[in-house]
Protein backbone atom coordinates (compact mmCIF):
# COMPACT_ATOMS: atom_id res chain seq x y z
CA UNK A 1 0.00 0.00 0.00
CA UNK A 2 1.63 3.01 -1.33
CA UNK A 3 0.53 6.62 -0.55
CA UNK A 4 1.39 9.76 -2.89
CA UNK A 5 3.66 12.02 -1.54
CA UNK A 6 5.21 9.41 0.52
CA UNK A 7 7.78 6.43 0.78
CA UNK A 8 6.26 5.00 3.80
CA UNK A 9 4.49 1.74 2.43
CA UNK A 10 2.85 -0.30 5.44
CA UNK A 11 3.77 -3.93 5.61
CA UNK A 12 2.38 -4.78 8.73
CA UNK A 13 2.33 -3.20 11.40
CA UNK A 14 5.29 -0.08 11.37
CA UNK A 15 6.57 1.44 14.25
CA UNK A 16 5.74 5.53 14.12
CA UNK A 17 7.92 7.74 12.57
CA UNK A 18 10.26 8.35 15.47
CA UNK A 19 9.80 4.84 17.56
CA UNK A 20 12.88 3.64 19.26
CA UNK A 21 13.45 0.01 20.20
CA UNK A 22 12.00 0.75 23.53
CA UNK A 23 8.87 1.93 21.71
CA UNK A 24 8.28 -1.63 19.86
CA UNK A 25 9.05 -3.53 22.84
CA UNK A 26 6.36 -1.83 24.49
CA UNK A 27 4.10 -2.00 21.85
CA UNK A 28 4.77 -5.82 21.57
CA UNK A 29 4.37 -6.38 25.56
CA UNK A 30 1.71 -4.90 25.98
CA UNK A 31 -0.74 -4.97 23.00
CA UNK A 32 -2.91 -8.23 24.56
CA UNK A 33 -1.08 -7.76 28.13
CA UNK A 34 -3.71 -7.66 31.04
CA UNK A 35 -2.64 -6.03 34.18
CA UNK A 36 -5.13 -6.95 36.18
CA UNK A 37 -4.54 -10.52 35.72
CA UNK A 38 -1.78 -12.83 37.58
CA UNK A 39 0.93 -13.55 35.11
CA UNK A 40 1.14 -16.98 36.05
CA UNK A 41 -1.18 -19.91 35.49
CA UNK A 42 -3.73 -20.31 38.34
CA UNK A 43 -2.09 -23.74 39.85
CA UNK A 44 1.30 -21.51 39.61
CA UNK A 45 2.55 -19.56 42.36
CA UNK A 46 3.95 -16.41 41.73
CA UNK A 47 7.07 -15.61 44.76
CA UNK A 48 7.41 -11.81 45.22
CA UNK A 49 10.39 -10.79 47.52
CA UNK A 50 9.80 -7.67 49.73
CA UNK A 51 12.34 -5.64 51.41
CA UNK A 52 11.49 -2.32 53.75
CA UNK A 53 14.17 0.78 54.11
CA UNK A 54 13.42 2.87 57.23
CA UNK A 55 14.25 6.71 56.55
CA UNK A 56 12.45 7.98 59.66
CA UNK A 57 9.98 7.50 62.20
CA UNK A 58 7.59 9.37 64.11
CA UNK A 59 5.06 8.69 67.33
CA UNK A 60 2.07 9.62 67.89
CA UNK A 61 1.22 8.85 71.61
CA UNK A 62 -2.32 10.53 72.16
CA UNK A 63 -3.20 7.88 68.90
CA UNK A 64 -1.14 5.11 70.00
CA UNK A 65 0.49 5.41 66.44
CA UNK A 66 3.82 5.01 64.76
CA UNK A 67 4.41 6.48 61.70
CA UNK A 68 7.39 5.04 59.15
CA UNK A 69 9.02 6.83 56.20
CA UNK A 70 11.16 4.70 53.93
CA UNK A 71 11.34 2.73 50.65
CA UNK A 72 9.42 -1.25 50.13
CA UNK A 73 11.18 -2.90 47.83
CA UNK A 74 9.25 -5.31 45.79
CA UNK A 75 10.47 -7.82 43.18
CA UNK A 76 8.65 -11.02 41.15
CA UNK A 77 8.75 -12.63 38.16
CA UNK A 78 6.30 -12.16 35.02
CA UNK A 79 6.67 -14.26 32.36
CA UNK A 80 4.72 -12.52 29.61
CA UNK A 81 7.20 -9.70 30.64
CA UNK A 82 9.92 -11.22 29.03
CA UNK A 83 11.53 -11.09 25.56
CA UNK A 84 14.53 -11.65 23.72
CA UNK A 85 17.19 -8.79 23.62
CA UNK A 86 18.76 -9.83 20.93
CA UNK A 87 15.29 -8.79 18.83
CA UNK A 88 15.12 -5.46 20.16
CA UNK A 89 18.64 -4.39 19.66
CA UNK A 90 20.01 -5.65 22.86
CA UNK A 91 17.63 -3.99 25.03
CA UNK A 92 17.76 -5.57 28.13
CA UNK A 93 16.11 -3.73 30.57
CA UNK A 94 12.77 -1.12 30.56
CA UNK A 95 11.36 1.46 32.76
CA UNK A 96 7.14 1.26 32.94
CA UNK A 97 4.95 2.83 34.91
CA UNK A 98 3.09 1.52 37.67
CA UNK A 99 -0.51 1.41 35.71
CA UNK A 100 0.95 -0.47 33.07
CA UNK A 101 1.66 -3.76 34.47
CA UNK A 102 0.39 -5.90 37.02
CA UNK A 103 1.63 -5.09 40.72
CA UNK A 104 0.96 -7.80 43.86
CA UNK A 105 -1.94 -6.41 46.22
CA UNK A 106 0.31 -6.18 49.14
CA UNK A 107 -1.35 -3.89 51.78
CA UNK A 108 -0.65 -2.98 55.03
CA UNK A 109 -2.66 -5.23 57.98
CA UNK A 110 -2.28 -3.26 60.59
CA UNK A 111 -2.92 0.02 59.24
CA UNK A 112 -3.85 3.24 61.47
CA UNK A 113 -5.02 4.76 57.84
CA UNK A 114 -8.38 3.51 58.35
CA UNK A 115 -9.96 2.75 54.53
CA UNK A 116 -6.42 3.89 52.88
CA UNK A 117 -4.87 1.24 51.20
CA UNK A 118 -2.81 3.19 48.69
CA UNK A 119 0.71 3.35 50.91
CA UNK A 120 3.21 3.41 48.07
CA UNK A 121 3.92 6.34 45.53
CA UNK A 122 3.42 6.01 41.92
CA UNK A 123 6.81 5.27 41.03
CA UNK A 124 8.10 3.43 37.69
CA UNK A 125 9.08 -0.56 38.04
CA UNK A 126 12.26 -1.64 36.15
CA UNK A 127 11.56 -4.69 33.67
CA UNK A 128 14.61 -7.07 32.80
CA UNK A 129 14.14 -9.24 29.67
CA UNK A 130 13.47 -12.55 31.82
CA UNK A 131 10.93 -11.14 33.24
CA UNK A 132 12.11 -10.32 36.35
CA UNK A 133 9.91 -6.90 38.04
CA UNK A 134 11.62 -4.54 40.44
CA UNK A 135 9.80 -1.91 42.15
CA UNK A 136 11.03 0.23 44.78
CA UNK A 137 8.42 2.97 45.74
CA UNK A 138 8.69 5.62 48.74
CA UNK A 139 6.06 4.41 51.78
CA UNK A 140 4.56 6.38 54.11
CA UNK A 141 3.01 3.00 56.92
CA UNK A 142 1.09 4.39 59.78
CA UNK A 143 0.27 1.27 62.24
CA UNK A 144 -1.05 1.03 65.45
CA UNK A 145 1.37 0.78 68.40
CA UNK A 146 0.70 0.14 71.97
CA UNK A 147 1.94 2.78 73.26
CA UNK A 148 3.11 1.79 77.69
CA UNK A 149 4.40 4.67 79.42
CA UNK A 150 5.08 3.12 82.75
CA UNK A 151 8.45 3.59 82.82
CA UNK A 152 8.03 6.93 80.72
CA UNK A 153 10.66 9.12 80.35
CA UNK A 154 12.69 5.96 79.84
CA UNK A 155 10.42 3.52 77.76
CA UNK A 156 10.95 1.39 75.34
CA UNK A 157 7.80 0.01 72.70
CA UNK A 158 7.77 -2.41 70.32
CA UNK A 159 5.55 -1.61 66.89
CA UNK A 160 4.99 -4.35 64.04
CA UNK A 161 4.45 -3.38 60.69
CA UNK A 162 2.29 -6.72 58.99
CA UNK A 163 1.87 -6.71 55.38
CA UNK A 164 0.70 -9.24 53.45
CA UNK A 165 -1.82 -9.87 50.16
CA UNK A 166 -5.33 -8.66 50.42
CA UNK A 167 -7.00 -11.28 47.84
CA UNK A 168 -4.22 -13.74 47.42
CA UNK A 169 -3.37 -16.99 49.69
CA UNK A 170 0.09 -18.43 49.81
CA UNK A 171 -0.70 -20.68 47.42
CA UNK A 172 -0.95 -17.99 44.86
CA UNK A 173 0.98 -15.49 45.84
CA UNK A 174 3.97 -16.52 47.91
CA UNK A 175 5.39 -13.18 49.78
CA UNK A 176 9.20 -14.03 50.72
CA UNK A 177 11.87 -11.73 53.05
CA UNK A 178 14.60 -10.43 50.52
CA UNK A 179 17.66 -12.03 50.62
CA UNK A 180 20.17 -9.65 52.40
CA UNK A 181 17.83 -6.87 52.40
CA UNK A 182 14.71 -7.83 54.85
CA UNK A 183 14.99 -4.69 56.80
CA UNK A 184 17.31 -1.67 56.10
CA UNK A 185 18.54 1.56 58.46
CA UNK A 186 21.67 2.46 56.56
CA UNK A 187 20.59 5.59 55.44
CA UNK A 188 18.05 6.72 58.80
CA UNK A 189 17.83 9.64 59.60
CA UNK A 190 17.79 10.08 63.67
CA UNK A 191 14.58 11.48 65.17
CA UNK A 192 14.66 14.11 67.52
CA UNK A 193 12.98 12.16 70.56
CA UNK A 194 13.12 8.32 69.57
CA UNK A 195 15.98 5.72 68.78
CA UNK A 196 15.72 2.80 67.03
CA UNK A 197 17.17 0.15 69.01
CA UNK A 198 16.28 -2.88 67.24
CA UNK A 199 15.22 -4.83 64.54
CA UNK A 200 13.67 -8.27 63.40
CA UNK A 201 11.37 -9.57 60.79
CA UNK A 202 9.88 -12.92 60.35
CA UNK A 203 7.50 -14.58 57.73
CA UNK A 204 4.20 -15.84 58.77
CA UNK A 205 1.85 -18.30 57.33
CA UNK A 206 -1.59 -18.85 59.46
CA UNK A 207 -4.55 -21.18 58.19
CA UNK A 208 -7.60 -20.18 59.09
CA UNK A 209 -10.66 -22.20 59.98
CA UNK A 210 -12.37 -21.19 57.44
CA UNK A 211 -10.18 -21.75 54.12
CA UNK A 212 -7.35 -24.82 54.02
CA UNK A 213 -5.40 -22.28 52.62
CA UNK A 214 -2.48 -20.68 53.68
CA UNK A 215 -2.32 -17.33 53.84
CA UNK A 216 1.45 -14.92 54.55
CA UNK A 217 2.69 -12.44 55.86
CA UNK A 218 5.56 -10.72 56.80
CA UNK A 219 6.17 -9.02 60.60
CA UNK A 220 8.77 -6.52 60.74
CA UNK A 221 9.12 -5.68 64.50
CA UNK A 222 10.50 -2.27 65.51
CA UNK A 223 12.07 -1.55 69.37
CA UNK A 224 12.34 2.12 69.91
CA UNK A 225 13.70 3.70 72.85
CA UNK A 226 12.77 7.50 74.02
CA UNK A 227 15.76 10.43 74.02
CA UNK A 228 15.15 11.32 78.14
CA UNK A 229 18.74 13.46 78.52
CA UNK A 230 15.95 16.66 78.21
CA UNK A 231 12.96 14.42 80.15
CA UNK A 232 15.76 13.59 83.15
CA UNK A 233 16.13 17.20 83.85
CA UNK A 234 13.31 18.59 84.09
CA UNK A 235 11.75 15.35 85.84
CA UNK A 236 15.11 14.25 87.95
CA UNK A 237 15.84 17.45 89.39
CA UNK A 238 12.28 18.78 90.48
CA UNK A 239 11.84 15.49 92.20
CA UNK A 240 14.82 15.58 93.57
CA UNK A 241 14.18 19.24 95.25
CA UNK A 242 10.66 18.16 96.64
CA UNK A 243 12.26 14.90 98.34
CA UNK A 244 15.06 17.04 100.05
CA UNK A 245 12.90 20.19 101.01
CA UNK A 246 10.42 17.49 102.44
CA UNK A 247 13.14 16.46 104.75
CA UNK A 248 14.31 19.37 105.55
CA UNK A 249 11.02 20.72 107.40
CA UNK A 250 12.17 17.47 110.34
CA UNK A 251 15.03 19.61 110.68
CA UNK A 252 13.69 23.38 111.27
CA UNK A 253 13.42 23.96 115.06
CA UNK A 254 10.61 22.66 116.58
CA UNK A 255 8.96 25.42 117.68
CA UNK A 256 9.08 27.15 113.91
CA UNK A 257 5.94 27.53 112.27
CA UNK A 258 7.44 27.84 108.88
CA UNK A 259 7.32 24.07 109.09
CA UNK A 260 3.26 23.93 108.38
CA UNK A 261 4.23 26.62 105.64
CA UNK A 262 7.01 24.99 104.29
CA UNK A 263 4.91 21.77 103.82
CA UNK A 264 2.25 23.87 102.32
CA UNK A 265 4.78 25.55 100.09
CA UNK A 266 5.90 21.81 98.43
CA UNK A 267 2.37 20.49 98.09
CA UNK A 268 1.40 23.55 96.12
CA UNK A 269 4.56 22.58 93.98
CA UNK A 270 3.48 18.55 93.52
CA UNK A 271 0.65 19.63 91.88
CA UNK A 272 1.72 22.03 89.83
CA UNK A 273 4.36 20.10 88.75
CA UNK A 274 1.93 16.99 88.35
CA UNK A 275 -0.09 19.22 86.17
CA UNK A 276 2.66 20.25 83.79
CA UNK A 277 3.21 16.80 83.16
CA UNK A 278 -0.19 15.89 82.38
CA UNK A 279 0.37 18.57 79.46
CA UNK A 280 3.33 16.06 78.25
CA UNK A 281 2.27 12.66 78.77
CA UNK A 282 -1.23 11.76 77.36
CA UNK A 283 -4.10 10.98 80.04
CA UNK A 284 -5.38 8.02 78.28
CA UNK A 285 -2.68 5.55 78.46
CA UNK A 286 -2.39 1.79 80.03
CA UNK A 287 -0.27 2.15 83.14
CA UNK A 288 0.15 5.07 84.65
CA UNK A 289 3.61 6.51 85.00
CA UNK A 290 5.86 5.66 88.13
CA UNK A 291 6.89 9.15 88.06
CA UNK A 292 3.39 10.12 89.00
CA UNK A 293 3.09 7.30 91.08
CA UNK A 294 6.04 8.63 92.89
CA UNK A 295 4.87 11.87 93.01
CA UNK A 296 1.40 11.14 94.68
CA UNK A 297 3.17 9.23 97.19
CA UNK A 298 5.45 12.55 97.72
CA UNK A 299 1.91 14.54 98.01
CA UNK A 300 0.53 12.28 100.69
CA UNK A 301 4.00 12.31 102.83
CA UNK A 302 3.78 15.92 102.72
CA UNK A 303 0.03 15.75 104.13
CA UNK A 304 1.68 13.17 107.11
CA UNK A 305 4.53 15.42 107.24
CA UNK A 306 2.29 18.15 107.99
CA UNK A 307 0.52 16.34 110.46
CA UNK A 308 3.66 16.05 112.45
CA UNK A 309 4.23 19.67 112.01
CA UNK A 310 1.41 20.58 113.76
CA UNK A 311 1.50 17.74 116.63
CA UNK A 312 5.35 18.83 117.07
CA UNK A 313 4.33 22.56 117.34
CA UNK A 314 1.79 21.40 119.95
CA UNK A 315 3.74 19.96 122.13
CA UNK A 316 6.90 22.51 121.67
CA UNK A 317 4.85 25.70 122.36
CA UNK A 318 1.40 24.23 124.93
CA UNK A 319 2.70 25.62 128.66
CA UNK A 320 1.94 22.02 130.25
CA UNK A 321 1.88 21.82 134.13
CA UNK A 322 2.76 18.35 134.34
CA UNK A 323 5.78 16.67 133.93
CA UNK A 324 6.78 14.15 131.38
CA UNK A 325 6.36 10.48 131.94
CA UNK A 326 9.42 8.84 133.46
CA UNK A 327 9.59 6.02 131.20
CA UNK A 328 9.00 8.44 128.27
CA UNK A 329 12.31 10.75 129.53
CA UNK A 330 14.11 7.68 130.44
CA UNK A 331 13.93 7.00 126.89
CA UNK A 332 15.22 10.28 125.85
CA UNK A 333 17.66 10.43 128.42
CA UNK A 334 19.25 6.71 127.16
CA UNK A 335 21.00 5.38 124.00
CA UNK A 336 18.38 6.46 122.21
CA UNK A 337 18.57 9.96 123.07
CA UNK A 338 21.99 9.67 122.31
CA UNK A 339 21.72 7.65 118.37
CA UNK A 340 18.84 11.18 118.01
CA UNK A 341 21.39 13.73 118.84
CA UNK A 342 19.38 14.82 122.22
CA UNK A 343 22.27 14.82 124.38
CA UNK A 344 23.28 18.54 123.82
CA UNK A 345 19.23 19.54 124.52
CA UNK A 346 19.58 17.57 127.60
CA UNK A 347 22.17 19.72 128.66
CA UNK A 348 20.81 22.70 128.09
CA UNK A 349 17.99 21.28 130.26
CA UNK A 350 20.26 20.48 133.26
CA UNK A 351 21.63 23.63 132.96
CA UNK A 352 17.80 24.98 133.65
CA UNK A 353 17.22 22.70 137.01
CA UNK A 354 20.24 24.52 138.54
CA UNK A 355 18.65 27.11 141.00
CA UNK A 356 19.63 30.68 140.06
CA UNK A 357 20.57 31.83 143.56
CA UNK A 358 22.92 30.74 146.30
CA UNK A 359 21.18 28.18 149.21
CA UNK A 360 21.68 31.27 152.27
CA UNK A 361 19.01 33.19 150.37
CA UNK A 362 16.22 30.26 151.31
CA UNK A 363 13.06 32.89 151.34
CA UNK A 364 13.69 33.54 147.63
CA UNK A 365 14.56 30.41 146.50
CA UNK A 366 11.21 29.46 147.83
CA UNK A 367 9.39 32.00 144.92
CA UNK A 368 11.87 30.63 142.22
CA UNK A 369 11.31 26.70 142.23
CA UNK A 370 7.99 26.64 140.75
CA UNK A 371 8.93 28.76 137.75
CA UNK A 372 12.37 26.48 137.16
CA UNK A 373 10.58 23.55 137.13
CA UNK A 374 7.57 24.71 135.21
CA UNK A 375 10.55 25.84 132.36
CA UNK A 376 12.38 22.26 132.82
CA UNK A 377 9.28 20.38 132.50
CA UNK A 378 7.96 22.74 128.99
CA UNK A 379 11.64 21.87 127.88
CA UNK A 380 11.04 17.98 128.26
CA UNK A 381 8.27 18.79 126.01
CA UNK A 382 10.66 20.37 123.26
CA UNK A 383 12.93 17.45 123.32
CA UNK A 384 10.59 15.35 122.71
CA UNK A 385 9.30 17.27 120.04
CA UNK A 386 12.49 17.05 118.48
CA UNK A 387 12.69 13.68 118.80
CA UNK A 388 9.33 12.70 117.06
CA UNK A 389 11.04 15.34 114.58
CA UNK A 390 14.41 13.07 114.03
CA UNK A 391 12.68 9.81 114.29
CA UNK A 392 10.48 11.32 111.43
CA UNK A 393 13.38 11.82 109.41
CA UNK A 394 14.88 8.71 109.50
CA UNK A 395 11.57 7.01 108.77
CA UNK A 396 10.83 9.04 105.51
CA UNK A 397 14.52 8.54 104.65
CA UNK A 398 13.63 4.94 104.20
CA UNK A 399 10.15 5.76 102.54
CA UNK A 400 12.04 8.03 100.05
CA UNK A 401 14.65 5.40 99.58
CA UNK A 402 12.33 2.60 98.86
CA UNK A 403 9.88 4.49 96.63
CA UNK A 404 13.25 5.41 94.68
CA UNK A 405 14.45 1.47 94.07
CA UNK A 406 10.38 0.58 92.91
CA UNK A 407 9.31 3.75 90.81
CA UNK A 408 12.64 4.79 89.63
CA UNK A 409 14.44 3.05 86.45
Amino acid sequence: MERKGTKLVRKGIKPIWNATWTDKLKRDLFRTYDKFARPEEYYNTTNVDIGLTVLHITVDETKSTMTVHGWIKFKWNDPKLHWNASDYGGLTTIHVADHEIWQPDVVLYNSADGNSVDHYANTHSILNSNGDVVWVPPCQLTVFCAIDLEYWPQDQHICRIVIGSWTYDGNKLNLRIFEGEGITLEPYLHNHEWNIVDTSIKRNEKIYTCCPEPYVDISYNLTIVRRSPMYKAIVVTPVTVIVLLTLATFWLPSNAGEKILLNGVIAVVICVFQFYLSTLIPAMVFNTPLVVHFLNSCLYLVGFSTLIAVTVLSLSRNKYASTMPWAIKSTLDGRCGKVLGLHILQQRSEELREPPFEENNAPDDRHMIHPVTKSSSQHDWAILATAIDRIAFIIYCFIYIGLASIYCV
